[in-house]
């Protein structure tokens, strides 16, 4: 990703970090600065004083990522790391980058049941919906040799939001798909043989070729997901409409119902 200033969420309850690998790969081609950000929260013993005692676990946490970023250091890479104590780690995340004037937040992204997404806000979903720059969905710990790129977009005439959305990943997408190590491909699906989108227009619009376009019949979660499949994509980009109300509750949107189902890296553009 072409970005300066990445915001890496630390999951405190994990070993493995995938975002934060995934960010020390992106600083070996991008000059970049990375800030490591963690949100702990705990019940305290009556016994001990309260404030005292989350100083202790707020700079023990803080050590355990100052650990993690060495080898960045020692690369020579700028970045730094940052604990807080806070209950509502996501909303703690969505503040700090805002904080930080982020580029970009990468999050390392997990399993949930179909059940969870629906009845509980994720946070992945907090996140994604109230983060105002992209957030990258990350899956995997590793870079693939050949990374093939699913761009989703959605032409719909007439529709200033989706149009916006599509400009965001058309740009994001330009940028990236000439390089030696990425293959774009761009989808749109659509639901009525009456509005077919234009395969001449997408082609000028996006920039590439015929075959790296792909118009297909079906919601756009089915679509996507699907192609990602079929392509073996390594990340899908996909715009992130908000919602709210009992419709955010219950529908959410494209990219919140497709992150569960996919196995590969998901950007959300806002």
């Amino acid at each position: 990703m072409e970005a300066t200033n990445i915001f890496v969420v630390y999951d405190p309850t994990r070993s493995e970090q995938p975002a934060l690998a995934r960010a020390m790969e992106t600083a070996r081609d991008v000059a970049c600065t990375i800030h490591v950000f963690a949100a702990i929260h705990g019940e305290i013993d009556r016994t001990v004083e309260k404030a005292t005692e989350i100083k202790r676990l707020l700079g023990a946490q803080k050590e355990i990522l100052d650990s993690a970023v060495a080898p960045l250091l020692e690369k020579g890479i700028a970045v730094t790391t940052e604990v807080e104590w806070d209950k509502d780690w996501a909303g703690a995340v969505v503040r700090g980058s805002l904080r930080n004037c982020a580029d970009v937040v990468f999050k390392s992204s997990y399993r949930h049941s179909t059940r969870e997404r629906v009845l509980k806000k994720t946070s992945d979903w907090v996140i994604m919906r109230e983060c105002l720059c992209p957030v990258l969905l990350v899956k995997e710990c590793g870079l693939r040799d050949t990374q093939k790129i699913l761009a989703a977009i959605d032409i719909r005439g007439g529709n200033e939001s989706y149009g916006k959305l599509n400009e965001h990943i058309i740009d994001f997408s330009k940028r990236i798909q000439d390089t030696q190590r990425a293959e774009v491909h761009f989808f749109n699906a659509f639901s009525d043989l009456n509005a077919v989108p234009d395969r001449n227009s997408l082609i000028r619009s996006c920039g590439v070729g015929s075959d790296r376009i792909h118009i297909q019949m079906g919601t756009p979660e089915d679509v996507i997901v699907q192609g990602a499949q079929a392509l073996g994509a390594s990340m899908v980009v996909v715009g992130n409409s908000a919602r709210t109300g009992l419709s955010a509750v219950f529908n959410g949107n494209t990219v919140e119902n497709v992150v569960g189902r996919l196995e590969c890296d998901v950007l959300s553009m806002p």
